[in-house]
């Protein structure tokens, strides 16, 4: 009898769920048995991340249709098309509103797992270990030792990381903040999965300091108001989407602060969001950053350029976006035919392809920033396109006081909610949204592919358009921002300002945290502080038992990037190989049998999706398809 191959998947979130999908679609190829066992304590499908016993208070920040788990017939894999989207699924579930819950995505991914488990064919087993591994070591004759958290031990012969989020250990400063707040009996919480930040040791009527503005916050303000028995209520003589807040008494107060003073836009609402059917037809949506552009850019040394060569084009979209937006909805903002403009931007791109050089992308943009002038009604200046106002939307004011602050805060939450409802078909601002999301798409393929220079992409690509793209393309739904509006009506939002800066009180003073702004001349004290951003995700802060051992013991290590001028930097992800992306030791070694696909990719992979886009050939399904016929032996 053959000897059944065995197989390890650590984790069993949405990526571990993706890898098991193909291991069973593919075992009809492979014919041999299969024994494969999923490690995680967590609920497999749901994992951590998406528990179906997590609040109903809480969101995704993408719509619906956006999620699956299944290879659909766009994904150039054999076997696609085993299974529904989570908008299909729903059909006979539906979650409640097109952002749904948290936990209703859990949902999707818990069915998904049941499916794929109950349709594998006999010769595959399937087990799920509800522990932890702490250990992987290399045993003989290939086989690699999994020790579990209960103490056994299993051996396999082919190991998938798929760890997803994982423990990072704190910084200097947050290790201080939480030693200060141990010491003077205040509250820190670190960063972490708002589901499991343990917010109810915060006190109703107290200010708290949330120190972040992105996504977790507003999961933060979900558990702290209607989490805490308030009620939020429509108004529509105030218009759509306006809300009161009546409160519960039980709520603290809150207080934001970032480095841009404000939080991510609110997504828009638009019938194909995110993405037109194909993210890379021109036709649709992108006319100058495409395949077809690219292709003809002259490659200098080790790659594309990123800021000379690429965003010149992206940019070129942008512009193309907001005027062609603006042209149909606003004609009268125009001195003269708006077709002048967007001819100009095509003969900029078309010179700027040609002299294949960065100094002509500047004279260019120069160029139609003073035709703009001409063009654009100078009493009326929010016509004109400002990357500096999309960067810093509140400038480089100064406010006198933190009332003046406050209404710069509300004028910027109303109007950007005002543009999300009205959507990217009639707003020049959200017009931006699905141009970045395709271009973004894009420059992920560029980047499995190795195309852009290292230093281009560590600089340029991560130093600040991933940061940009985020700011305008991966905020909340719109609700969250009307939400928002409605809890600093009712008095129980404050705002810290921009470049907020967390320090702790001196001796002899009361001890509390306090936020400054160099914007506004009065700082804020509160007696607890949540560091709402995101895990940092990067390997070598990594905390957890796993990851942790494998890295000290030099089975894993941070993978590292050459700059052009001779430095070395770490990545945030782990050193891996190409697809189907086996890991690399600190010797340099690649275990042929040991494979990583999650958020740990983020060294070869840009912005790493938490789940697959139906209908775009997605990138998860792709790696996961190569990944799980590398185990299988299919080539």
């Amino acid at each position: 009898m053959t000897a059944p191959l065995r197989v390890g998947i650590i984790g069993a979130g949405p990526r571990g769920l993706t890898v098991l999908e193909r291991l069973v679609a593919h075992t009809v190829d492979a014919g041999a048995p299969v024994h494969i066992r999923v490690v995680d304590p967590f609920p497999p499908g749901a994992g951590r991340v998406w528990r179906t016993d997590q609040s109903p208070h809480l969101l995704m920040n993408t719509v619906l249709e956006e999620q699956t788990v299944f290879p659909d017939a766009t994904c150039d894999v054999a076997h696609s098309g085993t299974g529904p989207t989570m908008a299909e699924w729903a059909d006979s579930a539906p979650p409640a509103g097109r952002f749904p819950q948290r936990r209703d995505y859990g949902r999707y991914l818990a069915w998904s797992w049941e499916q794929i488990t109950a349709s594998a064919p006999d010769h595959v087993e399937i087990v799920h270990e509800p522990v932890e591994v702490t250990t992987i070591l290399d045993a003989p004759s290939d086989a690699q030792t999994l020790w579990l958290s209960d103490g056994r031990s299993v051996d396999v012969d082919a190991v998938v990381l798929c760890v997803g989020h994982i423990p990072a250990a704190l910084s200097d400063e947050r290790g201080q903040w939480q030693r200060f707040a141990r010491d003077a009996g205040l509250s820190y919480l670190p960063p972490g999965l708002p589901a499991e930040t343990p917010v109810d040791a915060l006190p109703p009527g107290e200010p708290v300091l949330i120190r972040g503005f992105g996504l977790n916050f507003f999961d933060l303000q979900s558990l702290l108001t209607h989490g805490r028995g308030g009620t939020f209520r429509s108004d529509p003589e105030r218009g759509p989407l306006a809300l009161t807040y009546t409160p519960s008494g039980d709520e603290p107060i809150l207080i934001p602060g970032s480095r841009r003073g404000v939080p991510y836009r609110s997504k828009p609402i638009s019938p194909d969001h995110p993405l037109p059917a194909d993210p890379h037809d021109p036709t649709q949506r992108l006319r100058f950053f495409t395949p077809q552009t690219i292709a003809r850019l002259p490659v200098h040394g080790d790659g594309l350029r990123f800021d000379a060569q690429l965003w010149p084009l992206i940019l070129a979209d942008l512009r193309s976006a907001w005027y062609s937006t603006l042209a149909r909805t606003r004609p009268d903002a125009f001195a003269e035919d708006p077709s002048k403009l967007l001819g100009a931007l095509s003969t900029g791109v078309e010179r700027l392809v040609q002299a294949g050089a960065a100094h002509e992308s500047e004279r260019w943009h120069i160029r139609e920033e003073r035709v703009l002038r001409g063009e654009i009604i100078a009493a009326e200046p929010h016509f004109v396109f400002d990357m500096r106002r999309l960067l810093r939307p509140l400038g480089d004011e100064s406010f006198p006081d933190r009332e003046s602050l406050r209404a710069a805060l509300m004028e910027f939450l109303r109007t950007d909610l005002e543009e999300s409802l009205i959507g990217p078909a009639h707003s020049p601002l959200k017009a931006l949204f699905p141009v970045l999301w395709q271009a973004r798409a894009l420059l992920k393929d560029l980047v499995v592919d190795d195309r852009l220079s290292p230093a281009s992409f560590t600089r340029e690509v991560r130093g600040w358009f991933e940061d940009f793209v985020s700011g305008l393309c991966d905020g909340p739904p719109p609700q969250r921002y009307a939400e928002l509006i409605a809890l600093a009506d009712a008095g129980l939002v404050d705002f810290a300002g921009p470049q907020v800066r967390v320090t702790t009180s001196g001796a002899g003073e009361p001890a509390t945290f306090i936020a400054t702004s160099p914007a506004v001349p009065v700082s804020l004290r509160a007696p607890a502080l949540i560091d709402a951003s995101s895990p940092a995700n990067r390997v070598q802060q990594a905390d957890d038992s796993l990851i942790r051992s494998m890295l000290d013991r030099g089975q894993l290590c941070a993978a590292t990037h050459d700059l052009d001028d001779g430095t070395r930097v770490p990545s945030s992800g782990l050193a891996v190989t190409g697809t189907p992306y086996r890991t690399v030791d600190a010797r340099s070694r690649v275990h042929p049998h040991r494979y990583c696909l999650s958020l740990q990719l983020s060294s070869v992979q840009l912005g790493l999706a938490i789940a697959a886009n139906p209908r775009t050939d997605a990138q998860t399904l792709r790696d996961a398809d190569a990944v799980a016929r590398a185990v299988l032996g299919l080539g």
